[in-house]
């Protein structure tokens, strides 16, 4: 019988935290990763830890932002030139720039929106074409807990509502693409330690206790990793439209 080829798997933000969990994750699945961040030391770090993956070519790393997008259209031809088609496409690059209801800038949720939910849109239109010559194309967006329930936790607004909105676009792009063959989920996260954090252990160990149900405790990225790659496998065929919570409860008020 012969092997399966190995399947191409872009991620944003694949260079820390959930994402770099992520590329691990389908890397020892024995895939083939292109990932980015805007952050050249973490690009080279994730370089570090993956330099056999990266000489065997089931690793690329670029240096760039999702929001510009020169950019994308970079992102695009990379993947179009050295393997002419895409199977995976996860949009987990997010960010949260602050807090409050009222507090927060509009120059905040600008960014915000601009990462969490447009770039995400733009990566799968500007995909599009490649992911249909995929015999399998997917398309995993990363969501929160956050997203679901204006929870006391969630502290940023403009965070929780640009991912209730990246939900709702899971759908709308479920829908839009079933037709063409391709899958669109979710995955909605509940705490999980990583640099979007900011180093507040204080905080993270509060909001587990609070809001965690199953055993309080954090998520870890590989729990997320499991369930992206759920999704991305043939075990998920007839899943589309979907937001798998993993969340160890958080979500249930």
């Amino acid at each position: 019988m012969t092997a399966a080829a190995p399947r191409i798997v872009c991620i944003s933000g694949g260079t820390s935290g959930i994402g770099a969990g992520l590329v691990a994750a389908f890397i020892e699945a024995g895939d083939r990763v292109v990932t980015f961040g805007r952050d050249p030391e973490k690009v080279a770090a994730l370089a570090q830890r993956w330099g056999q993956a990266l000489d065997c070519g089931n690793l690329r790393l670029l240096v760039g932002d999702v929001t510009h997008a020169h950019f994308r259209k970079r992102l695009f031809s990379e993947i179009r030139d050295a393997d002419g088609r895409l199977d995976v496409l996860v949009n987990n690059a997010g960010v949260i720039l602050s807090q409050g209801d009222l507090e927060e800038t509009v120059d905040a949720w600008r960014t915000t929106l601009e990462v969490n939910l447009i770039a995400p849109f733009a990566l799968t239109q500007g995909f599009l074409g490649l992911l249909e010559q995929s015999a399998a194309p997917v398309v995993i967006n990363m969501s929160s807990a956050c997203a679901q329930h204006p929870f006391e936790t969630c502290t940023s607004t403009s965070y929780s509502a640009s991912k209730a909105g990246l939900e709702m676009l899971t759908q709308r792009l479920a829908m839009a693409l079933g037709a063409r063959g391709i899958r669109v989920n979710a995955v909605a996260p509940g705490v999980v330690e990583s640099p979007m954090w900011g180093g507040a252990i204080d905080l993270i160990d509060s909001t587990v206790k609070r809001r965690h149900r199953l055993r309080q405790e954090a998520v870890e990225p590989s729990d997320v990793a499991r369930a992206v790659l759920f999704l991305a496998s043939d075990d998920a065929r007839r899943i589309t439209g979907a937001c798998l919570n993993v969340d160890a409860g958080y979500a249930l008020g």
